[in-house]
């Protein structure tokens, strides 16, 4: 029933009007327990078009202000980050009601099926590793309108986050748990609720959320 009204919401065809852009929804690529990924396409004046990807709340929780509120908090994070392996977003709009992250579309498998045909080489590996590195220690000492650090924690670094495109680019997706400061956060991100088990750093089992957590999920 949840995913039937999913369709219903941003079905095959629809077009968000904003200005002087369209954004086409063509296909469903994911879905989690808060939001659902499409595949669309960004239809602009002169005919210029691109594919994107529409990051949109789930129906049964869009209306539950923490999580419209991480949402948002996601999109102005990332919008104010610029690397190569973190994924870019363009705007935040309202598609048929709710509300939607548009980002780069990036193509590819996540580590996890990567690694599920066989071990990734030791080389290729190493390299992940550092693009990872690279991007966290970016986000985490990017600064904000403010003028001061952001102090981002991904807080949710784990194989399926992580993106590997046909030509061999590095992405980290899913920034909707991340804890940053910055002054037009909605949400409070400090609870231990949110994250992978798994993946959980020792830090964030005794109630603390330091920089190490971020450190030991890319470990």
């Amino acid at each position: 029933e949840c995913r039937a009204r999913i369709r219903r919401r941003a079905k095959p065809g629809a077009l968000n009007v904003g200005n002087d852009r369209k954004y086409e929804v063509l296909s469903e690529l994911g879905s989690g327990g808060c939001g659902t990924v499409y595949r669309g396409r960004l239809v602009g004046i002169g005919d210029f078009s691109k594919p994107v990807a529409l990051k949109v709340l789930n129906p049964d929780v869009a209306s539950v202000d923490e999580y419209a509120s991480r949402l948002r908090d996601e999109a102005r994070v990332l919008g104010l980050l610029r690397h190569r392996a973190i994924v870019h977003v363009d705007d935040l709009i309202r598609l048929h009601g709710t509300w939607a992250v548009v980002m780069e579309m990036v193509e590819g498998a996540n580590l996890t099926e990567v690694c599920r045909t066989e071990p990734v080489p030791i080389g290729p590996a190493l390299d992940i590793t550092k693009e990872l590195a690279s991007a966290l220690d970016v986000a985490h000492n990017a600064v904000g309108p403010d003028g001061e650090p952001l102090h981002l924690l991904h807080r949710d670094v784990k194989p399926s986050n992580i993106r590997i495109t046909p030509v061999g680019e590095v992405k980290i997706l899913d920034f909707g748990i991340a804890r940053a400061e910055f002054d037009s956060r909605e949400a409070l991100t400090r609870s231990l609720a949110w994250g992978s088990p798994e993946y959980l750093s020792p830090e964030r089992h005794d109630f603390l959320d330091p920089t190490k957590g971020d450190v030991y999920g890319l470990g």
